[in-house]
């Protein structure tokens, strides 16, 4: 089950998730070895569907403040179900029909990155 911010998300037809390395400061010290400080890893998920209607679309992006963090809680590869706190950075979908002049959309994607 994927929740954001404590809610359920629609059962998605696909989730990628990236697991990067992210360094703070690296440099050599006198003995000429390399030091660095502040290694983490940072996660980017991408979540899809492939059809959702107007309705669940437009309470996703309800959810979705601009420029706010929210938790996600998703399976993960690496450690099983996690919790992160994150951001979204790309949001997109396209019209698949018309139906009873609303819009039923295809290929919705939502992509958070982790704080």
């Amino acid at each position: 089950m994927i929740t954001l911010n404590n809610v359920s998300l629609p059962s998605p037809t696909g989730l990628s998730v990236r697991v990067r390395p992210q360094a703070g400061t690296a440099q050599y010290n006198t003995l000429g070895q390399l030091v660095q400080d502040g290694f983490k890893d940072k996660r980017t998920v991408e979540i899809a569907w492939s059809r959702m209607d107007a309705v669940t679309l437009r309470s996703l992006a309800s959810l979705l403040t601009a420029g706010g963090f929210f938790s996600l809680t998703y399976p993960d590869p690496l450690s099983g179900s996690r919790t992160i706190a994150c951001r979204a950075t790309e949001q997109s979908a396209r019209v698949w029909r018309y139906a009873n002049g609303a819009a039923a959309w295809a290929d919705v994607t939502l992509t958070l990155e982790e704080q």
